[in-house]
């Protein structure tokens, strides 16, 4: 059996927390062990239980925390663990110190498309890197890592779990059937650029009965809500805060829009697709590879709202180009990115690195 620790130094419960939780809870049985070495005040530490993973504490207070180190290290020769895997820069230099001291192989995963500010811990504290996309991939490479050490690996959904149901979030809100009802579900940051999709519905509700739904929280709250108000659109988004029944709210939707001007690979897309909505995504980082344009999607240039409302628009007009993107959004996503895919492929890491 192989044995992972995944070091996670994130107190938070985000895209890379709840890919590693998807890997440890879908590896075949009797052939994976994983351990979460993780902050005891962490999502990950407080809902373990409901998670249905094992968490061990450890405190991690900086990048050269001897403490957080020899911690590890600790874990790594008591529980046999075989490979260490890393995802964000703090744990990336911990856990690739300890995989160094204990001799063990040590993985990194790469999450973001922001530039980071050295690649050493790639470069010299991993035996092998991860890339969600081929964007991430490219500019891993660019820093100077060899291109033979980074594997691509895509994201995989639950399309158990993320598939069209019946849905009460429309009678819930007071929306008719007829209103064409296009949605985020997506951290408030700026970088998610929201207001280039109020300003695109702003336009599109002069010609159309359209309505936009917000979902979710984050520091930009007060500056939509803000907006939406400026511009008289109250009767037409609806920010929702924090929503654990996202597929619900995605099964509601007629169109699903991410407008981001950085995007390691948009999950949210593919969530929004394995439930048979189409996509809208902006022309940057892994979103092109998150959609098959023409066929589940379309693209559009980023923080350009007259192309992203063109856009928008295709799909509440053309009817027949409508059905066929809702059809090929679920084969997409079954195609490329499904779990098994993800857990076929990282698996296969596994066993190549341990063979090196």
């Amino acid at each position: 059996m192989i044995k992972v620790l995944e070091v996670e130094a994130s107190k938070g419960f985000g895209g890379q927390e709840k890919r590693s939780v998807r890997l440890a809870n879908n590896m075949p049985e009797g052939k994976v062990k994983t351990y979460f070495a993780v902050n005891p005040d962490s999502v990950l530490m407080r809902d373990a239980e409901k998670l249905d993973i094992e968490c061990l504490p450890v405190v991690t207070r900086a990048t050269y925390d001897i403490f957080a180190v020899f911690t590890l290290v600790r874990y790594i020769k008591e529980l046999g663990i075989d490979i260490v895997s890393t995802h964000s820069g703090r744990d990336g230099w911990l856990g690739g110190m300890a995989a160094k001291i204990a001799g063990v192989k040590c993985i990194r995963v790469r999450h973001l498309q922001t530039p980071f500010a050295s690649a050493f811990s790639y470069k010299y504290l991993t035996d092998e890197v991860t890339a969600i996309s081929n964007g991430v991939r490219d500019y891993i490479a660019s820093r100077g890592v060899k291109k033979e050490k980074i594997r691509l690996i895509f994201t995989g959904v639950d399309t158990k779990q993320f598939q069209k149901r019946d849905s009460s979030f429309r009678s819930e809100f007071g929306i008719s059937n007829e209103t064409f009802l296009i949605g985020i579900v997506a951290i408030l940051r700026g970088a998610k650029r929201h207001k280039d999709l109020i300003d695109a519905v702003k336009l599109l509700s002069e010609k159309h009965d359209v309505k936009l739904v917000i979902a979710g929280e984050g520091p930009q709250w007060e500056n939509l809500q803000n907006k939406i108000k400026e511009d008289g659109l109250e009767d037409r988004v609806i920010m929702t805060g924090y929503r654990s029944d996202t597929v619900n709210i995605l099964s509601a939707l007629d169109l699903f829009v991410l407008p981001s001007n950085m995007e390691a690979l948009g999950t949210a897309l593919l969530e929004a697709q394995a439930c048979g909505v189409p996509v809208v995504g902006s022309r940057v980082g892994g979103i092109p590879e998150a959609l098959e344009e023409g066929g589940s999607g379309l693209l559009f240039e980023c923080e350009h709202v007259d192309d992203l409302a063109a856009k928008i628009e295709k799909f509440i007009i053309d009817k027949e180009f409508y059905a066929r993107a809702s059809k090929r959004a679920r084969e997409f996503v079954e195609e490329k990115f499904s779990v098994e895919k993800m857990l076929e492929d990282t698996l296969k890491q596994y066993e190549e690195l341990l063979t090196k």
